[in-house]
């Protein structure tokens, strides 16, 4: 494999799964300096794209949603509220939320901004992490700031982490 495509492929798992991008790199053989800088630059690259992706989707969803149901036509949107109904039904006896679902309300509630901060690099992803960021947290002007420094902080845990375990694996097999 090329250096070039290395360090791109690096830098676009590092925009969607920030945990695993560390150890893939030392695998293919990159540094651990460039291993750090291009898991940073991916990592704040990929939440400034999904931050603002969900920006423009939020709001034309809501810009375009009237919209949509006064072109659509009368019979489709009887066929969808039918559907719908017997939906919700469906839905009473189902468990409303999973465990993912509960860890994200949790946080949200107890630790606010600063917990989907901390949390968005490792557990969460990037994409996800950006869209409850963008969503629960858009006016407030310290979000984007302290996301981008827990990205680079836990880059930083993560590379040192996943160096180790990568030594102590080549160790072991020679």
């Amino acid at each position: 494999m090329s250096y070039f495509l290395k360090i791109a492929n690096v830098f676009l798992l590092a925009t969607v799964k920030y945990f695993y991008t560390p150890l893939y790199a030392f695998i293919i053989g990159l540094g651990f300096l460039e291993t750090l800088i291009i898991l940073w630059t991916g990592g704040v690259f990929g939440f400034f794209v999904f931050y603002y992706f969900s920006n423009i989707l939020i709001l034309s969803a809501r810009i375009l949603k009237p919209t949509i149901i006064k072109i659509t036509p009368d019979l489709i949107l009887n066929y969808y509220r039918n559907w719908k109904q017997k939906r919700a039904i469906k839905r009473k006896s189902r468990k409303k939320f999973s465990k993912r679902n509960k860890i994200i309300v949790k946080v949200r509630s107890i630790y606010g901004m600063w917990g989907i901060c901390l949390l968005t690099p490792c557990f969460l992803s990037i994409p996800l992490g950006a869209f409850l960021l963008r969503k629960y947290y858009h006016k407030k002007r310290i979000a984007i700031p302290v996301m981008v420094l827990t990205i680079i902080i836990e880059g930083i845990i993560i590379s040192v982490i996943s160096w180790y375990v990568y030594q102590t694996k080549v160790i072991l097999n020679l």
